[in-house]
Parts: structure tokens; C-alpha cells; sequence
């Protein structure tokens, strides 16, 4: 695979971002060292999902100081500033506008790939990119979606390290942390240090 123009797209709702996501980053900067950049968005509202209660610059703040290691890692705003549900296929539309010759490859989950034929328009998405990057969230070896048999030669599949760690239990987790003054272990200390100067999780 070439990668010298390949930029990876990362998106989800970082809501907190955690270990598991920084794993999932730092796998793809393993398996693509040459590669242009990752773009790191988060969304404001998933169609699978309710609204958020964190405020947008506040997600803005805690990625950053998540991903602001990793080399050639940038933040792409777009979708959290549209206060609208989030379509993975406008997303990517949307940025090739800008950068028509770049090979975006989009990083999902297994879970993700596992549903991915239900995603609206999910073959022309598949159709835009150059690659599909899966990573493990559970799983040892990530079971094949037979729907997508036709886009296999775009389909990678990460060997990435499993961080057990979803944030949607975190936000359950993290008013009885933040009271009690206890840093979950999947989350780094720089983000632990802004919730507890944000107080968004209280």
C-alpha cells in the first residue's frame, strides 16, 4: 500500500477519549509510518446515539491533550461544530472536497464493521475511500461481515493492542471518580487533570 498521501480518519464521539483510543492511533502510526496525517473527529451527535451533555469545546480540549503526541495527528472539527447528527458518508465527502488527492482511510471498530451494511449510503462510502482500517475493541480476530465481500481488497484489519475501555462506561463511572478524587485507569493524566479543571462529568 502506498502511503505517503494516505490520511487516516478517525472518528467517534471521544466522549471522554480514553487509553483504548490512543492504542487505536498509535496502530495505525505502526502500520503506516509514511502516512500523511491522522484526522482525529469527533462528533457532536451520533445517529446511534443520544446527544451529548459535554460541551463541544470541552471534547475539543480533552482530545487534544489525548492525541497531541502523536506525530502528524490533528483534530478535524467539522462535524462537532455542526450540531447535527454525524453521517460517516458527508463526512468524507466533505473532506475530499479539500483534499481530492489524498487516500482517506477510515478507522472503525469491530463492532462497527460488524454493522456496517446498515450505515446510510454504506457502499458509497466504501466506494470514496481507499481503505477501511479495523481495529479490535473485544474481539482476538474480528469476525467477517459477509456483506461487504466485494470491498475486501480495501479492508484492513489492525493487530491493535485490546484496551478495555468504552466511554460511555466512563461517564457513568466518572461523577463517583471525580468526588472521590480516583483517576480511572484508562484514562491518561493529562485528560483526568482538564475533567477535573472542567468539571464536565460532575
Amino acid at each position: 500500500m502506498i502511503s505517503s498521501d494516505l490520511v487516516g480518519v478517525f472518528g467517534g464521539s471521544f466522549d471522554p477519549p480514553h487509553l483504548g483510543h490512543a492504542e487505536v492511533a498509535s496502530s495505525f502510526w505502526k502500520n503506516f509510518p509514511n502516512a500523511k496525517e491522522l484526522l482525529i473527529v469527533p462528533n457532536h451527535t451520533s445517529p446511534w446515539k443520544q446527544n451529548k451533555k459535554t460541551p463541544p469545546e470541552s471534547i475539543i480540549d480533552l482530545v487534544q491533550a489525548q492525541f497531541e503526541s502523536f506525530p502528524n495527528t490533528k483534530i478535524w472539527d467539522w462535524e462537532i461544530k455542526r450540531e447535527t447528527p454525524s453521517f460517516t458518508e458527508e463526512t468524507i465527502l466533505e473532506l475530499l472536497k479539500g483534499r481530492p488527492n489524498d487516500k482517506l482511510a477510515l478507522l472503525i471498530g469491530e463492532d462497527q464493521y460488524s454493522e456496517f451494511h446498515k450505515w446510510k449510503n454504506w457502499e458509497n462510502i466504501l466506494d470514496k475511500v481507499y481503505s477501511l482500517l479495523v481495529f479490535r475493541r473485544f474481539s482476538q480476530s474480528v469476525p467477517q461481515n459477509a456483506h461487504l465481500q466485494k470491498f475486501q481488497d480495501k479492508i484492513v484489519f489492525l493487530q491493535n493492542l485490546i484496551v478495555e475501555a468504552a466511554s460511555t462506561n466512563l461517564r457513568e463511572e466518572l461523577p463517583k471518580c471525580i468526588l472521590e478524587n480516583r483517576k480511572p485507569i484508562v484514562l491518561s493524566q493529562k485528560v483526568w487533570d482538564i475533567i477535573l479543571k472542567n468539571r464536565s462529568y460532575c
